[in-house]
């Protein structure tokens, strides 16, 4: 019997190993995954996630986001370099600096910078620069 033992003693250990290891270790990794599944179907049922997730969630910026950013924008300073094409718009809370027909600019708010896509600005942008144009040459 020892003899058997010891001829079989590497697959005694990987037999020993995949029982008391690695099938515990797979059953808790199926369960967390049953879970997660079962939340995602949850969520999808009760509508949170699906086709209209995103349609809601760009909505939520349209109606509510945009417009407090507009009239900040509107209210705020602007200046325009013509030589160098930069524009600069600054209020008390935030400060937007950027390059004509690009589509980033960089923002400092709160004392932190961020880069930021600006391309829902443009219109407001293109107005503000008419404007500051306007009034040089009047």
């Amino acid at each position: 019997m020892l003899d058997f033992v010891m001829d079989h003693l590497l697959t005694i250990i990987i037999v020993l190993v995949v029982l008391f290891v690695v099938i515990p270790f797979l059953k808790s990794i199926l369960s967390k995954l049953v879970i997660i599944g079962l939340v995602l179907v949850g969520l999808v049922y009760f509508g949170v996630l699906g086709p209209d997730f995103t349609e809601s969630s760009s909505n939520f910026v349209e109606n509510t986001i945009q417009p407090v950013v507009t009239d900040e924008i509107n209210k705020a300073d602007f200046d325009y370099d013509e030589t160098t094409k930069e524009y600069i718009i600054q209020s008390a809370s935030f400060h937007l600096k950027g390059k004509l027909n690009e589509n980033t600019g960089e923002i400092r708010f709160k004392d932190k910078t961020y880069e930021m896509d600006v391309r829902f600005l443009k219109d407001i942008i293109d107005r503000k620069i008419e404007e500051e144009q306007a009034k040089q040459e009047g």
